[in-house]
């Protein structure tokens, strides 16, 4: 059987093509992980915060998140014997994270995205360091707008 995934290891063709599919596979698995989080775990506290800044979740938090990715990667990789079992390691780091500070459902939520991020900057790092970020940051922008479209509307 094929590995479904295996077009995450292939950085020679168009990066637009990459980040699409990327994108797509992300959304879709996000949407199931959601969806099974919410039905299957009760939520942790009800949250009446206001939504974070546009700019701040579209392109200061996908930095952010890209520098943490690099840096649980650098550990992961040298504790693992291939970039797939360091992805899956990352991302079960970024679901404790997640779950430490929002409970156990949002820790679900952002262990698909994690891994799918984790396996962009793995494959991308391999032609260089900026491509691994730039990728990566890409990636987490063109998927955190998609909440961030719903969240803010159409400008008025």
């Amino acid at each position: 059987m094929r590995n479904p995934l295996i077009f995450m290891t292939h950085t020679d063709g168009s990066r637009i093509v990459y980040l699409a599919k990327a994108f797509l596979l992300t959304l879709v698995g996000s949407t199931a992980m959601a969806l099974a989080a919410v039905l299957l775990l009760p939520a942790s506290q009800p949250g009446d915060s206001p939504p974070p800044p546009f700019f701040g979740f579209v392109v200061l938090w996908p930095g952010a998140s890209t520098i943490l990715v690099w840096g649980v990667l650098a550990g992961a990789k040298r504790l693992t014997p291939t970039y797939w079992h360091a992805a899956g390691v990352s991302a079960l780091a970024f679901t404790g994270l997640f779950t430490a500070a929002s409970g156990l459902q949002g820790g679900l939520i952002f262990a698909w995205p994690y891994f799918i991020y984790s396996l962009t900057f793995l494959a991308w790092q391999l032609k260089s360091d900026l491509d691994g970020f730039a990728m990566t940051f890409l990636l987490q922008a063109a998927v955190n707008l998609v909440p961030a479209l719903l969240l803010f509307g159409p400008a008025e």
